[in-house]
């Protein structure tokens, strides 16, 4: 009972012996260290996912007890969050890449006939209403277009209109 009433004193007065949090390895491969240096001697290798009991925080590094031995594991190594499940994210992932990709092959490239055709009369009834405003004569402009001139003629043209000056 003594002994009992002396380790709730000390856990009460030094909370920090007692403290301990999982650690979830985040890298593909994660180190752990005789000590906080990379270049101490390493004493195992855990793969992505392994837990680990995290027993001190120390700058960039986690004293870690992996099977009874305290080790040292880098910061960036590992996070107090299991990682994620990256295979089903994956294929959700690509599945859903070929179904945007599907649909965007599928899908049609021109308008109808019917859209077209609105669109002009659209058109239409605009250039008609501009013209009234602004009384514009577009089936005159469009009679200039249609005349067709040769480069003979057109060089007849320039000459005479020359030498008139």
């Amino acid at each position: 009972m003594r002994k009992f009433v002396v380790l709730t004193f000390l856990f009460i007065l030094f909370p920090t012996l007692s403290y301990s949090f999982d650690l979830y390895v985040h890298s593909v491969k994660a180190p752990l260290y005789q000590a906080p240096s990379i270049g101490s001697e390493k004493i195992i290798e855990l793969k992505k996912g392994s837990k680990v009991v995290g027993v001190e925080e120390k700058t960039n590094w986690y004293k870690v007890r992996y099977k009874g031995k305290d080790c040292w594991v880098y910061k960036l190594m590992v996070k107090k969050t299991p990682p994620l499940e990256t295979k089903g994210l994956f294929s959700r992932l690509k599945s859903l890449y070929w179904r945007v990709r599907m649909l965007k092959e599928r899908s049609r490239r021109r308008p109808s006939s019917f859209t077209i055709t609105a669109a002009a009369r659209g058109l239409r009834d605009k250039r008609q209403r501009f013209a009234d405003k602004y009384r514009l004569d577009y089936e005159a402009v469009e009679k200039m277009e249609s005349i067709e001139i040769s480069d003979n003629q057109a060089l007849e043209f320039l000459m005479k209109g020359v030498s008139n000056e």
